[in-house]
């Protein structure tokens, strides 16, 4: 199916605000690169929020649909299979350390406290990525391979929460390393029988 105006409007608001952040990024830049019109975007969006949100959702389907993919299809015990999510996440990135990073998370640092209905649509998008983990570690703990006293809500929650905080650590030292160490800590150590 070919790329809509308004699908090329988003992914390429998808690249800038990755690189620059949505504050930084001005809709004359997004429709410089489309080469589309002002009037055109103000067809499409009422506003940059707008625009924003339709990114956000973007990215956030995006994601689930990937991660929900991988469990779906990979083989292996659930453990495995989540594990190899994050290892193939973590591969592209070191093969483009530039792309280390996740939107919601840089979105939601930047735009929490500045629009509240932004905020609440990176949260959904949060909550629906750590809901494919929580499902992901109940069939764990069906399999044995989990503790059954563990709160898989609370440890997908908090292995999404401490992965973003990773990439956030990896942008910073240049490197993958914190990635690495908190997959080898929470699948070596946490997510235990």
């Amino acid at each position: 199916m070919p790329e809509t105006t308004k699908d090329k409007l988003i992914d390429t608001a998808v690249a800038l605000f990755a690189m620059k952040g949505f504050n930084n990024t001005g809709i004359a830049e997004i429709l410089t690169q489309v080469g589309v019109p002002k009037g055109s975007f103000y067809h499409y969006f009422k506003s940059k929020e707008d625009l924003g949100l339709a990114v956000i959702d973007h990215y956030g389907d995006v994601l689930c649909k990937g991660l929900a993919t991988s469990l779906q299809t990979s083989q292996g015990a659930p453990l495995v299979r989540l594990r190899q999510y994050f290892d193939e996440a973590l591969a592209y990135f070191g093969e483009h350390f530039g792309r280390c990073n996740c939107l919601l998370g840089n979105l939601g640092q930047e735009l929490a406290l500045q629009s509240d209905t932004m905020r609440a649509a990176i949260g959904r998008h949060y909550l629906r990525v750590e809901m494919l983990i929580a499902d992901c570690l109940t069939e764990a703990k069906a399999n044995g391979e989990l503790a059954s006293s563990a709160d898989e809500t609370l440890l997908a929650r908090q292995l999404f929460a401490a992965w973003e905080g990773c990439l956030v650590r990896a942008k910073l030292a240049q490197t993958t390393q914190p990635l690495r160490e908190l997959l080898d800590l929470y699948f070596g150590q946490v997510l235990k029988p």
